[in-house]
Order: C-alpha cells, then structure tokens, then sequence
C-alpha cells in the first residue's frame, strides 16, 4: 500500500479545540478510523473508500481529498482556513 500526499485539509479533532491538518491517503483513512469526531454517514463510508482505493492504487489522492472534505462538510467539522494547523 502506498501513501499518496494531497493538498491539507484542516478539520476539527475529537479533541475541543484543537484542529487537525490532514495532508496524506494514510492520515486521512486512519482520522476516518479511529479520530473522526462526527456524524459517520454515507460520505465517511465514501472517504474510507477512496482513502483505500488511494492507497491500494485503483484511485487517486484527488479523489480521496474530495471525498474526504465532502465527509468533514457532512460532518460540520471542515475548517476552511488551512493557515490554522494545530495538534
């Protein structure tokens, strides 16, 4: 499995206040695992998805961010000031 590097995303952590700078396929599947703070909708189980896909080469780091910003949006945990890199 490979990881694959994309553009941050800042979102909101399990931890009130802090914030997570989210810039990897890995970093992404493993917040999705075991940090996620909000909702698990069917956009979380997408983001897993393409995460995996990303990883295993079958997808692409784009759309693995994508899925994963549109899960974070879903959730109400997207931050959109990528300046904030907290954690």
């Amino acid at each position: 499995m490979e990881n694959v590097y994309f553009k941050s995303v800042t979102v909101e952590s399990a931890h009130p206040g802090k914030l997570r700078n989210i810039s990897s396929v890995a970093t992404a599947a493993e917040f999705l695992l075991n940090e996620w703070p909000g909702k698990r909708g069917r956009l979380h189980g997408l983001a897993r998805q393409a995460c995996l896909e990303a990883m295993d080469g079958t997808g692409t780091g784009d759309i693995a961010r994508s899925a994963f910003l549109d899960a974070a949006t879903e959730a109400n945990i997207y931050v959109e000031n990528t300046s904030w890199v907290h954690y």
